[in-house]
């Protein structure tokens, strides 16, 4: 068990240890070392005085705030691309701002908020104009006509102030919402009345010759409107300011100006653009920062469609074999991996992984509450331990991940079966002058009962690690029946929300004296309350957003999903969602009248209000680390007792398998959970992000300063975030995939082109006389962001836009992988038949490791069955047990995090053995002890994240051991490595005089960090090479080719 004592300083040092470093570079660094030095990593690391990696972790730096986030590319591409998206955000705020700039010009030239308080909301949309029809009947302005032509006869004969052309213009009394339209000479406007009607000029057909009598006459020739003692100046209703510069400045059903709707289609043009931009630069950053690595995933489909009786994995591997590559039959197939059916035990680990977090949780271990979960522990356990049998009827899933020998049979696979025709028709790709334009025979379906029956659905597997593997088998309709209740039940949660945030508003309105803005009090000062209730209801947002967040999560965990990845943006969309009706929606359903949108307390105001308190507050509250504080009472039970009993306990163990030891293990790990900071929650990360940009920009044509607003809360979050990961947070437990930010900036693209499309029209067609003017911009706008979200998928748009001439240096070359190469630089638990729980547990001479060319690997069903109780009870005993998951580094191996006694805030694990790094590594060539293949814990393999491809051939470890070996004994030699550059129908190969000296230099580049740049002749020629961009060029040529490095057996 070690003999360091545990003390207070271990976990006080493991606050600051568990954080995230510079751990990538410096084991690179070592393992180039140890390479050149020809030791084991564990020799290197003794060499340069750590102990294990436990020391060589603590001197690694931490991260500069100020860093590009493709620095820290060791957590995974997913963190990168994580605060690359935040800068796409950011930056359409920022381009939205700039394009509205002109609007907002516009806007404050205008001052005519108080006509909205007699707007018809009832016709913001038509362009109906009997709202001033004349009232009728007999008197006095009752019908059109010429009324006040005799009030003003001569200029020594008249009775008004102010004479002007209006004396000589018809007019007739209408209602009070005739809308006083600012639009044609002044002297024709209409004007309202303190009778409460509107002395209307715009319903009368004008005498033209009445007209220029007046502009004849010098003292009635004034182009003014009629301002005499009876006109209305202010209403009842109290407005906003113009220095919201909102288009209520323009008044109602008053604005001709064509610009703005333009500038708002070129908005969502914009906005397309961003998208593509964002995505295409997404797929490109992900690309570097797997450079010269390979993952798992690169060589597998996942398959679903099977039938149950779908055991027999060498069956599977011939179907493949023949049908998974047009025109091959022959096609070499690695391993398949069954997803068993574990249906009667699914929620019993489910319950068992909910009563163990919550006895994690307690302080004390022994009282009451903590023994009764203990003893439903022991009992589910038992139930769990029925299961193993020979008899034991094991089902297949239908689901299976299928490993092919060559990336180029991975992807010509996914070319077939994930085309259009496959995908809509089962059917193969025609072949229509050259082009896949037609559809071809049907695919292949799968035998059962010796009859092609089953149609298949073949994806791009994920990751090891990634897959639910005891989710594979849950039926579409238990799935569907599940999905419906989560989210059945997040809508009710919303809708209540939605309703106690709308009676609070209601409440705070009656309470105040005021309705949509209006007074209703009789008291004068009772309707004035300041700023606070806005405020109030913006904190009570937030909180209730807070709340969505957990529902969220909470939901999302009882659903059933084929992978994490999937689950986590389940939870990220419940909750953007949850969020985004929670804070925009109330506010649209309270203010929904034009007239209530400027009114003071109203729609615009509020709207500013709180989404200023929900885009600023949310980043601001990880600093303050809830979960952490909340862990200071179980840190305060860390007494001087509490270590000195801790260390008797340990120094009486005898048996480190005992109860005793579990139990002291347990609580070890229980108080570095409470000393750990929290983890970056990603979930909440990317809900907040869509929430604050959804909403801004969605309200953005009624408020463009909210465009300010979205730019300061997301560059906020970026920047918070950014600090606390690098400088407080504990380091993820596995390196982020890239799906999470490509899922993202997919639900931006089929809601926001739309949706911005749709607000500006609401937003903007009551301010406008010729409603025209913006339902033509609006439908462009429309057609626009329909086709571009869903006419085509993202990936077409990118392949298109990356095809491009001007894209040509963003070019992403095809690795040419051999599975038998490969698989040395993973750990074992990033090996798909290492990570299902049942065929991990099957003894190495049925599932070995390092599998071998030529060698059959298929596991027996009987094999499965023997040890499928055992499997279900270990799984069960992996989701009871306390400890800490692995960590794992970007690129090849995962290490556990260990129960180490003697040093337990002192890094990660306890043990000697070098870190496991995850998939994607690449590793260096150094020899295993006695001549032998390297022990698990003692192989050679290291991540080498250069800027170059690092090939697959330097990932080879230099072993005579079987695992390394060929069939006959003979060492796996190195590739054979060929550069190509492009021509009109491919590539094809420089020519053999100058393939050594090319790979010579990239070698140098690669390894070293030599000039990316170089010069070779070949033929007579002289070309110019570029490594870093994989160009060429021939000396007195403009031509620059594409190059690429290709491996060969």
């Amino acid at each position: 068990m070690g003999d360091n004592e545990i003390t207070l300083e271990n976990f006080k040092q493991w606050t600051k240890d568990c954080g995230v470093k510079r751990v990538q570079i410096k084991y690179e660094e070592l393992a180039r070392d140890a390479k050149a030095k020809g030791r084991t990593l564990q020799e290197e690391m003794k060499a340069q005085g750590f102990k294990d990696f436990n020391a060589f972790s603590k001197q690694c730096e931490r991260f500069s705030t100020a860093c590009w986030p493709l620095e820290f590319k060791e957590l995974g591409s997913g963190y990168v691309l994580y605060f690359q998206y935040m800068w796409f955000l950011m930056g359409i705020c920022f381009l939205m701002l700039g394009l509205q700039a002109p609007a907002m010009a516009l806007y404050a030239q205008n001052s005519d908020l108080g006509d909205w308080e007699w707007h018809d909301w009832q016709k913001a949309f038509s362009t109906d104009n009997s709202a001033c029809k004349c009232v009728g009947g007999s008197g006095f302005g009752a019908t059109c006509g010429s009324w006040d032509y005799d009030r003003c006869p001569s200029s020594t004969n008249c009775s008004v102030s102010k004479p002007g052309q209006w004396l000589c213009h018809r007019w007739c009394y209408a209602g009070e919402l005739c809308p006083t339209t600012k639009v044609g000479d002044s002297a024709g406007l209409n004007v309202r009345m303190t009778s409460g009607t509107v002395k209307a000029y715009s319903s009368c057909q004008q005498d033209d010759k009445l007209i220029t009598e007046c502009k004849n006459d010098e003292f009635r020739s004034a182009d003014i409107s009629y301002a005499e003692s009876d006109v209305l100046l202010q209403g009842k209703a109290t407005f906003i300011g113009t220095q919201f510069l909102s288009p209520g400045n323009l008044g109602p059903d008053e604005s001709q100006n064509a610009l703005i709707p333009v500038l708002y289609l070129v908005c969502v043009a914009v906005l397309c653009g961003g998208i593509l931009l964002a995505y295409s630069s997404q797929v490109i950053t992900d690309h570097k920062v797997d450079l010269g690595s390979t993952s798992p995933n690169d060589f597998a489909i996942m398959v679903k469609g099977l039938p149950v009786t779908a055991t027999d994995e060498e069956e599977i591997m011939e179907f493949f074999s023949k049908h998974a590559v047009p025109g091959k039959e022959n096609t070499e197939i690695v391993k398949v991996v069954i997803g068993w059916d574990v249906d009667e035990f699914r929620e019993n680990m489910r319950q068992l992984k909910t009563l163990s977090d919550q006895l994690h949780e307690r302080e004390d271990q022994k009282d009451e509450k903590s023994m009764e979960i203990k003893q439903a522990l022991v009992k589910i356990t038992q139930a769990l331990k029925s299961a193993g049998s020979k008899d034991t009827k094991l089902k297949s899933s239908g689901v299976v991940v299928v490993t092919f020998r060559y990336q180029a049979d991975l992807r010509a696979c996914l070319n077939r079966w994930r085309s259009f025709w496959a995908r809509w028709f089962y059917a193969d790709a025609g072949d229509l002058c050259g082009l896949p334009l037609c559809m071809g025979p049907e695919l292949a379906r799968y035998p059962i009962g010796g009859r092609p029956i089953a149609k298949l659905s073949v994806t791009r597997a994920p990751n090891p690690g990634d897959i639910n593997w005891t989710e594979l088998a849950v039926p579409l309709r238990e799935r569907l029946k599940q999905f419906l209740y989560t989210n059945g039940v997040m809508a009710l949660l919303v809708m209540v929300c939605f309703g106690a945030v709308y009676g609070l508003r209601e409440v705070q309105e009656i309470a105040s004296g005021k309705r949509g803005g209006l007074d209703t009090s009789e008291n004068e000062t009772a309707g004035s309350t300041g700023p606070w209730p806005g405020i109030g209801a913006g904190l009570v947002v937030a909180i209730v957003n807070a709340l969505l967040m957990f529902a969220a999560k909470y939901l999302g965990e009882k659903e059933y999903h084929d992978t994490l990845t999937e689950q986590e943006f389940s939870q990220a969309l419940k909750m953007s969602i949850g969020m985004i009706v929670n804070t925009g929606g109330v506010i649209l359903f309270m203010y929904t009248r034009p007239a209530e949108w400027y009114m003071s307390e109203g729609l615009v105001q509020n709207v500013f209000t709180v989404l200023v308190i929900n885009a600023i507050i949310p980043p601001l509250i990880p600093y303050i680390d809830f979960g952490y504080r909340m862990r200071y009472w179980k840190r305060r039970s860390l007494t001087q007792a509490r270590l000195e009993e801790m260390n008797e306990t340990k120094k009486s163990l005898k048996d480190a398998k005992s109860q005793e030891a579990k139990d002291l293990m347990r609580e070890i790990e229980g108080f570095k959970r409470a000393f750990a900071p929290s983890r970056m929650n990603m979930l909440r990360r990317y809900a907040q992000s869509l929430k604050v940009f959804v909403c801004c920009l969605l309200y953005m044509p009624v408020l463009p300063l909210l465009s300010l607003v979205g730019l300061v809360g997301l560059a906020m979050q970026y920047w918070m975030d950014k600090y606390l990961l690098l400088h407080w947070q504990q380091r993820p437990l596995k390196p982020a995939s890239a799906d999470m930010a490509n899922m993202s900036v997919r639900f931006i693209k089929f809601t926001c082109p739309l949706g911005l499309s749709v607000a500006f029209y609401g937003f903007l067609t009551p301010s406008y006389y010729d409603k025209n003017l913006v339902l033509s911009s609006f439908l462009l706008s429309l057609a626009v962001g329909a086709i571009f979200s869903f006419a085509f998928p993202l990936s077409v748009w990118v392949r298109c836009w990356l095809s491009l001439p001007c894209n040509a240096t963003s070019f992403l070359g095809e690795r040419e992988g051999d599975y038998y190469q490969a698989q040395y630089m993973w750990s074992k638990e990033m090996k798909y038949h290492k990570d299902q729980f049942i065929y991990k547990r099957l003894p190495d001479d049925k599932n070995p490791e390092m599998l071998q060319p030529g060698k059959v690997a298929a596991m027996k069903i009987e094999d499965a069955k023997e040890c499928y109780g055992a499997s279900v009870v270990a799984a069960a005993a992996e989701a009871a047990d306390g400890a800490e998951p692995p960590i794992a580094l970007k690129s090849g191996r995962v290490f556990g995090a260990g129960h180490s006694l003697g040093s337990a805030g002192g890094g990660t694990s306890g043990g000697s053995g070098a870190p496991p790094v995850t998939y994607g590594a690449v590793s260096v060539e150094v020899a295993g002890e006695d001549g032998g293949g390297p022990k698990d814990d003692e192989r050679s393999d290291a991540p080498l994240m250069d800027s170059g491809a690092v090939p697959a051939s330097v990932a080879m470890p230099v072993s005579s051991g079987p695992s390394s070996s060929a069939p006959g004994g003979s060492s796996i030699g190195r590739p054979k490595v060929v550069w190509e550059y492009e021509v009109r129908d491919g590539y094809t190969a420089f020519h053999d005089d100058c393939q050594k000296y090319m790979e010579q230099r990239y070698q140098d580049f690669v390894g070293s960090g030599g000039n990316p740049r170089c010069n070779v002749k070949t033929q007579g020629k002289k070309v110019s090479i570029d490594f870093e961009k994989m160009t060429s060029k021939v000396d007195d040529s403009h031509k620059i080719r594409k190059i690429k490095r290709r491996e060969t057996e």
